[in-house]
C-alpha cells in the first residue's frame, strides 16, 4: 500500500473551524517515485512533516521539495504529487472560511499555491512545530494541536459571521440554492458574494459544485455496491450531464475513469455531510 491515512475527530471548541486531523504515511516502501493526483475537497491542509523526507510539489512551474510546515490552499482543479522516499506527515484540515478566524489570513491569499507556515505565521507557529515533532504518539499531538489552535482563536478575537454561516450551509443542505443565501443570512446578494470570494478565495456556487463533487468521492468510497445516477440524485444533481460536467471540471476525470483508476487517486472528501441530514 503506497499510503495510509487515519483521521482524527477535534475537541469540540475546534469543529466550527477544523475539519479533523490526519496522520499519513507515504510511499511506505520507498520503492522509487510514486505519483499521484490530488483531488480539491474544499478545505485548507497544514501539514507538518514529522521527519526530513518530504514530498515534491509544483511551485511557479517547477518542482521542489515542500517545506516542513506548510499550508495548501484552496485548489479547484487536481494537482500533482510526488513522493520520493516515504514521507510521514501530521495535518491539520481547516474549513475555508475559518483559516481566517483562526490566524487572521483570508484563505483567498493562498488560493491555488502552497507556501511555508513559518514564514506566514512566525516564530511562534515554528515553536509550536518544533514541539509537535518531538512528540511520540499522536494523542500528544492532537493535544498539542488543540492548545496551540485554541490560543490562536482567543487572541485574534475574530467571531464567526454570515461567510462562516453561508459555507455551513452550503456543506450542509442538500439542495441549496446560491440564490436563497442572501434571504436566509438577511444579507445582500453582492455583499454575500464579495466577502466570500475575500474569505474563501471563490464564488459560493463554486464552492457548492467542489462540495458536492467531495460528497459524491465519499459515497464512491464506500463498500458498496455504486449506482451513479443514485449517487448524484443523493449529492443534489438531478440532471446527469450537468453532473459529469461538474465531475470532469473538479476531478479532471469522468467519474468511471475515477472508479476503475482510483489507486491513483488521492480523493479526502472533506466538508459536505448530506448523508447526515
Amino acid at each position: 500500500m503506497s499510503s495510509l491515512i487515519t483521521e482524527y475527530m477535534p475537541c469540540e471548541s475546534l469543529r466550527p473551524f477544523v475539519e479533523l486531523f490526519w496522520e499519513g504515511s507515504f510511499n511506505a516502501n520507498a520503492s522509487g517515485q510514486i505519483s499521484m493526483q490530488l483531488i480539491p475537497n474544499g478545505c485548507l491542509e497544514l501539514i507538518i512533516h514529522l521527519n526530513d523526507l518530504h514530498c515534491n510539489l509544483q511551485k511557479d512551474n517547477s518542482w521542489s521539495q515542500t517545506p516542513d510546515y506548510m499550508i495548501i490552499g484552496m485548489f479547484t482543479q487536481p494537482y500533482e504529487v510526488r513522493f520520493e522516499n516515504h514521507v510521514k506527515v501530521f495535518a491539520i484540515r481547516f474549513k475555508p472560511e475559518a483559516i481566517y478566524n483562526v490566524f487572521g489570513v483570508p484563505a483567498s491569499k493562498l488560493k491555488e499555491r502552497y507556501e511555508d507556515m513559518s514564514m506566514v505565521l512566525g516564530s511562534s507557529f515554528r515553536d509550536f512545530s518544533h514541539r509537535l515533532r518531538e512528540e511520540k504518539s499522536v494523542g500528544g499531538m492532537i493535544r498539542n494541536t488543540e492548545k496551540y489552535l485554541l490560543k490562536c482563536l482567543l487572541e485574534n478575537k475574530i467571531d464567526l459571521n454570515y461567510v462562516n454561516s453561508a459555507a455551513d450551509l452550503i456543506r450542509n443542505t442538500k439542495g441549496i440554492k446560491i440564490e436563497d443565501l442572501p434571504n436566509r443570512l438577511y444579507i445582500s446578494q453582492r455583499q454575500l458574494e464579495r466577502e466570500f470570494k475575500d474569505k474563501v478565495g471563490i464564488s459560493p456556487k463554486h464552492y457548492l459544485r467542489i462540495t458536492r463533487i467531495n460528497e459524491v468521492l465519499r459515497m464512491l468510497s464506500a463498500n458498496r455496491p455504486i449506482d451513479l445516477t443514485s449517487v448524484a440524485y443523493h449529492c443534489g444533481y438531478f440532471d446527469q450531464a450537468h453532473f459529469i460536467k461538474d465531475f470532469k471540471r473538479i476531478t479532471g476525470i469522468k467519474p468511471t475513469i475515477y472508479i476503475r483508476e482510483r489507486r491513483q487517486i488521492i480523493a479526502n472528501p472533506g466538508l459536505a455531510h448530506y448523508s447526515q441530514k
